[in-house]
């Protein structure tokens, strides 16, 4: 029988899939935990502090672009969004990053019937998540910036909606792959490398990925979610690319 070939769209849904399941339980609880409680509090925060910015915004321009003070409220708003949902993924991860780690050992043995192809134990591997949070953070800051000066620059910030959902997405394929090849010693430098040979699968999960942000309920439980779907990614596409 030949055999069917999985997308970067399937292992989302796989992982969602997976959490359920037992023996993998267990190892769901804690990042599910962080993720409401980042979550719940990333939400309280933006909220009480949005309608400040939106007046330092109107109060800001010049008596000549008053006209535009909606538009830039809604560009605002679109900022605080994005930087929201980026700021979540960070700050859940760097949190939350041992016990992903783990989770995604316990997926990989799962999905494969083996554990990922290190020496390391597994002391050493959890200490390792937490500094490899920290590349990837130095990963993404300088990015981040960028889009939000892109943003802000006139005529050019149309095309700022697309760039922040591509990026978006490419950061959640990051993100929630990295647990698996960091647990089989693969650099940070050279998962990206291998993100890049699958471009459509790596899309395709971190878009669903990132839009799952938005959805109530899903959003409850995204991260163990996603690393479980990023392990999935990393043993079927990405490991032998």
């Amino acid at each position: 029988m030949a055999k069917v070939k999985v997308s970067g769209f399937d292992c989302f849904f796989e992982g969602l899939s997976l959490i359920g399941r037992p023996g993998l339980r267990q190892y769901v609880i804690v990042p599910t935990v962080i993720n409401i409680a980042v979550l719940a509090g990333l939400i309280v925060w933006g909220g009480s502090q949005y309608d400040a910015v939106s007046q330092y915004i109107r109060d800001s321009l010049p008596d000549w672009l008053s006209f535009l003070s909606g538009v830039f409220a809604f560009l605002s708003a679109l900022v605080a969004l994005f930087v929201l949902l980026y700021l979540f993924t960070i700050v859940a991860g760097l949190i939350a990053s041992p016990f992903n780690a783990l989770l995604s050992v316990k997926v990989e043995e799962k999905l494969t019937g083996r554990s990922p192809e290190s020496n390391a134990g597994l002391l050493t591997v959890l200490v390792r998540s937490v500094v490899r949070e920290v590349v990837k953070l130095l990963y993404y800051l300088p990015r981040l910036v960028a889009l939000v000066i892109l943003t802000l620059i006139p005529a050019v910030n149309a095309a700022a909606p697309v760039a922040w959902i591509v990026f978006g997405a490419w950061m959640m394929a990051v993100q929630f792959a990295d647990y698996a090849a960091d647990n089989n010693e693969v650099s940070f430098g050279d998962l990206r490398a291998l993100l890049g040979r699958r471009k459509i699968d790596a899309l395709g999960f971190g878009i669903l990925a990132y839009l799952a942000l938005a959805i109530p309920v899903l959003n409850l439980v995204l991260m163990p979610a996603a690393v479980a779907g990023g392990t999935a990614l990393w043993v079927h596409r990405l490991r032998d690319a």
